[in-house]
C-alpha cells in the first residue's frame, strides 16, 4: 500500500512557471519554477517535467527536486554540456514566464523514520535530493534525525551547493559532511557501517552503477535491506 501511495501522485499534472536559472559549479545548472500552493510533496521525491511542444528525442525527463516543500520555488539541478540533448537545450532557453508540465512529485526516497541517524551517500549530481532533505531537516529539527552524515563523492571535486552546505553545518551540529572522491568513498562508508550498523538508515543517490554497487557493499557488511533506500526512477 505504501509504494502505491508514493507512486500514485505521478498521475497528478500541473503547469509550473519558470522564474530563473543559475549556475552552481562547472556544468551544473539550477532551474527555479513557481508552483501552485495546492501542490504538496515530501523532501527527497522527484517529478517528471515535460515541455508542451514536441522535442527531438524525448520531451520529458525525471528530476529529483533539489528544493524542500518549505521553499517558495521548485528547484531542479542538472548538468548542461556543450553537446546537450534537445531537452536540456530547451531548459537553457526558457524565459521567465514560460510554463512546463510537472507530473508528481512522487517516489519513496524520503525520511519516514527519524528515530535513527541518517547516512546520505551522494555521487555527483545525485546530491540533489539530499539538498532537499537537509533543508527540510533544519526546518523541522524536532522531527528530523538527531544525526545526519552526508558522504558527497565527486571525482572532479565539483561539489554543488558547497557554500550553502558549509553554512548549514556551521549552524547545525547534528549535520556533518564529508566531501570525497570515489577512491575514498568506500572507506568512509565502511567507517559509517562500523559506527552505526543497523542503528541508522542509509540513503543512496547517484548513477545506477554506483547505487547498485554501494547497496551491495552495505548488505555484504551486514546492513539490512530495510535500512537502505535508493533514489529510484521508475521510468513512468
Amino acid at each position: 500500500m505504501g509504494i502505491i501511495k508514493d507512486i500514485f501522485p505521478v498521475f497528478n499534472k500541473q503547469r509550473i512557471t519558470f522564474v530563473r536559472k543559475s549556475s552552481e559549479i562547472a556544468d551544473i545548472n539550477s532551474f527555479f519554477f513557481k508552483y501552485s500552493p495546492t501542490l504538496s510533496w515530501k523532501a527527497g521525491q522527484h517529478g517528471i517535467i515535460s515541455f508542451p511542444n514536441k522535442l527531438k528525442g524525448r520531451s520529458w525527463r525525471a528530476f529529483s527536486l533539489a528544493s524542500s516543500p518549505e521553499e517558495d520555488l521548485i528547484m531542479i539541478s542538472t548538468r548542461i554540456i556543450d553537446k546537450s540533448s534537445a531537452y536540456k537545450k530547451a531548459l537553457m532557453n526558457l524565459n521567465p514566464g514560460d510554463q512546463v508540465i510537472l507530473r508528481g512529485p512522487f517516489g519513496p526516497f524520503y525520511i519516514d523514520d527519524s528515530n535513527k541517524p541518517a547516512i546520505f551517500i551522494a555521487g555527483g549530481i545525485g546530491i540533489t535530493p539530499f539538498r532537499a532533505l537537509i533543508q527540510h531537516s533544519i526546518e523541522h529539527k524536532n522531527i528530523s534525525p538527531k544525526k545526519i552524515r552526508l558522504l558527497y563523492s565527486d571525482d572532479k571535486l565539483e561539489y554543488a551547493f558547497k557554500d550553502e552546505f558549509d553554512k548549514i553545518i556551521s549552524m547545525n551540529d547534528f549535520i556533518s559532511i564529508d566531501y570525497t572522491t570515489k577512491a575514498f568513498l568506500q572507506e568512509k562508508i565502511i567507517d559509517c557501517v562500523k559506527e552505526f550498523g543497523n542503528n541508522a538508515f542509509y540513503y543512496i543517490s547517484g548513477s545506477t552503477k554506483m547505487v547498485g554497487s554501494i547497496k551491495k557493499e552495505l548488505i555484504v557488511r551486514g546492513v539490512l535491506k530495510k535500512n537502505v533506500k535508493q533514489d529510484v526512477f521508475f521510468g513512468l
